[in-house]
């Protein structure tokens, strides 16, 4: 199988180039890079490619990732739809909502293998959440993915090229809550932190209520490190999850008990487990990424960033 991964910046080099290693059935891994001016080959497996060359290639690519600064994703849909079987896009798709309810992008989305890679929910742990939520009374529900400050040269201090916290860090427990309940929500309050020595958001607070269960998500970019997901039961029981949405690939991801007690998930490399996912046709795994969920999902993110 031949991959193609559009983008070579740290988060390719960081996790998606070793996920896709792992996968011994993968015989090719083509990355493009803007900078590149020729084909170097860096190993049996793994090869760095001239960016606007690879959209002349006649090759026929089992899976291509758009791994590029948010403000390029369609246009690289658009380069690469029909030259791959499946395409998986690093969220967010768009930080334009008019752009996910437009019909050339549903019929882009709907008609062909198109998803979005939110790898945390690949991973063991969140069938444990999902049969948990399905076994208790939630009272409450609290959520956090922060983390301190990355470099500033990135995209994600850079409004044009789709930057800020909500679309980066946000999106995490946004989708998290959008994924456990289909029921419509009632948003109670809305936080924006925003500085102004940056152009970009910096993070926010959201409180919602469905069906008589509270939820509070917190997200944020310059902060502590937190990443986690509490839920309380009716019986003040309670259930966390830590490492919840981004996890080491030597982490053996656990669920921590009111009494301490613990139970052990075991160690997963989530990106390789939606990767293989993809590539072995295992398309349930990716219910969250159908169009329905997808467009509810940004829906609550553009409700969240009207407060902007």
């Amino acid at each position: 199988m031949q991959v193609l991964v559009l983008g070579n910046g740290a988060h390719t080099k960081k996790r998606i180039v070793p996920a896709l290693k792992k996968i011994p059935f993968i015989e090719s891994i083509l990355v493009a890079d803007r900078n590149a001016r020729k084909v170097n080959k860096m190993d049996d497996v793994l090869s760095i490619v001239n960016y606007q060359e690879v959209f002349k290639l006649s090759i026929n690519f089992d899976l291509a990732i758009i791994a590029t600064p948010p403000n390029n994703h369609i246009e690289s849909l658009k380069k690469i739809n029909g030259k791959s079987r499946n395409i998986l896009i690093e969220k967010p798709i768009s930080n334009n909502i008019n752009v996910i309810r437009s019909n050339e992008f549903k019929a882009i989305y709907e008609n062909g293998s198109v998803f979005e890679s939110i790898m945390y929910f690949h991973h063991p742990l969140w069938k444990k959440v999902q049969t948990i939520v399905n076994d208790i009374d939630i009272k409450e529900i609290y959520t956090e993915f922060s983390v301190p400050h990355q470099s500033l040269d990135g995209f994600r201090y850079k409004k044009k090229m789709g930057g800020g916290s909500l679309n980066d860090q946000g999106i995490y427990p946004i989708s998290l809550i959008t994924e456990l309940f289909s029921q419509n929500y009632d948003v109670k309050s809305i936080q924006i932190f925003k500085d102004k020595d940056y152009e970009v958001d910096l993070g926010g607070k959201l409180n919602l209520s469905i069906k008589n269960i509270n939820v509070f998500s917190q997200w944020g970019l310059g902060k502590d490190y937190k990443n986690y997901l509490i839920i309380k039961d009716t019986a003040d029981n309670e259930y966390k999850f830590d490492f919840i949405f981004s996890k080491p690939d030597n982490l053996n991801a656990k669920i921590i008990f009111s009494n301490n007690k613990e139970i052990k998930v075991g160690v997963y490399d989530q990106f390789e487990l939606m990767y293989r996912a993809i590539l072995e046709s295992n398309v349930s795994e990716f219910k969250y990424s159908k169009y329905d969920n997808l467009f509810r999902r940004y829906n609550l993110l553009k409700e969240v960033s009207n407060f902007f």
